[in-house]
């Protein structure tokens, strides 16, 4: 059973999580300084986050987007949930093909610092939001 039963629920915490990373500069510092733009696709359900390493502070955008990134990821998100809850390795997804990359895939390691930062706080909001971890 998948572990959002909607993309409402998925956007639902992303958008927790990305308010909070947001309101700490220090936590998008890096992501900030690679001036990227990065759209991420998640599958089952059908999910979309753009975001915005060009503005002061970041922007994350949930649902789908007009305009080009720079950088895009497809995942489905129960792997996502898994690489964020550190039952499976964002660095194993990529190599074994299971997370696509279109655009400059050395990029693509640019956002290993972000997506520490997501981890750190991803199982607390998901508490929050009523899931059991």
């Amino acid at each position: 059973m998948a572990v959002f039963a909607s993309s409402d629920d998925f956007y639902a915490v992303m958008q927790v999580i990305f308010d909070r990373l947001i309101a700490d500069p220090a936590a998008t510092k890096d992501f900030q300084s690679r001036k990227m733009i990065v759209r991420i696709k998640g599958t089952d359900p059908e999910v979309e986050l753009l975001l915005n390493g060009k503005t002061n502070p970041i922007q994350a955008s949930m649902g789908p987007q007009p305009g080009k990134a720079d950088l895009g990821l497809l995942i489905s998100v129960d792997l996502l949930h898994r690489i964020l809850t550190d039952q499976e390795s964002l660095r194993a997804a990529f190599m074994d093909g299971r997370m696509k990359v279109t655009g400059n895939v050395f990029r693509a390691m640019q956002l290993a610092d972000l997506f520490r930062k997501i981890e750190a706080i991803y199982p607390q909001v998901m508490q929050e939001q009523g899931y059991v971890i």
